[in-house]
């Protein structure tokens, strides 16, 4: 993924005030690409599907699980999951970090690309809205937000190309979903992302929120047993459950 580098510039100086401590598939073929025209039940099934998935590990009975963010910085979310992960969230991308979480002693170890890096005691307000972390003397606030909507709003009119609706994964265990509302998710190991997409004539024109837009292209084609190519590397459909 293309980063904006200002932006994380901006990012590193307001967290270090804080804390111490694809090639492109030159063979890619034209496929015949429709303007959506499902039903807005359709529509309705393919948002919450990936909303589904996305809600499936941070559901659980973790005390600091949610999204927070620092007192003061407006610019990113920090999730704090059930899965032995975090998220940094940027618009509608996030990074992954470890999370380790000791309930008992009230300590927290967790790395992020950003922020939020190093061990922690911590201790959550009465009314469980305000979450300090303090490390080497030193206290860091978090304030607790609303559930985090990583999925932006459909795109009108879309160009959808009906053979890569679906789940998608190679076998690196990238994945891909590409949904009939022209909404597009990647998992990327280390980063998850949700777009808003066209897909025409083998190109896939991808589009995320970094703090602003992010535009990305993609080619794309399928093979002889119809696993779906993009920038190269192959995919298998699957039916995520």
């Amino acid at each position: 993924m293309k980063k904006t580098i200002s932006l994380l510039a901006v990012c590193v100086l307001m967290f270090s005030s804080l804390i111490c401590g694809c090639g492109n598939e030159n063979t890619a073929k034209s496929t015949k690409a429709t303007e959506t025209t499902q039903k807005s039940e359709d529509k309705l099934t393919d948002t919450n599907e990936l909303k589904n998935y996305l809600s499936k590990s941070v559901e659980g009975d973790n005390p600091i699980y949610g999204t927070w963010k620092l007192e003061g910085i407006d610019v990113v979310s920090f999730i704090f999951r059930n899965d032995n992960l975090a998220q940094m969230v940027m618009g509608t991308e996030a990074d992954f970090a470890s999370l380790s979480l000791n309930t008992k002693k009230k300590t927290l170890s967790v790395t992020f690309v950003l922020g939020l890096n190093g061990d922690y005691s911590y201790e959550l307000s009465e009314d469980e809205k305000i979450l300090t972390l303090s490390s080497k003397g030193k206290d860091i606030r978090l304030i607790k937000q609303k559930d985090y909507n990583l999925i932006p709003k459909s795109p009108k009119n879309p160009k959808i190309d009906e053979k890569l609706i679906g789940w998608w994964e190679s076998e690196d265990k990238i994945t891909y979903f590409f949904g009939s509302d022209g909404i597009m998710y990647s998992n990327h190991i280390s980063m998850e992302t949700c777009y808003t997409y066209n897909a025409d004539k083998g190109k896939i024109d991808a589009v995320y929120d970094y703090g602003g837009d992010v535009k990305e292209s993609f080619d794309y084609s399928f093979n002889k047993d119809g696993n779906l190519i993009i920038d190269g590397t192959e995919y298998k459909q699957f039916i995520n459950k």
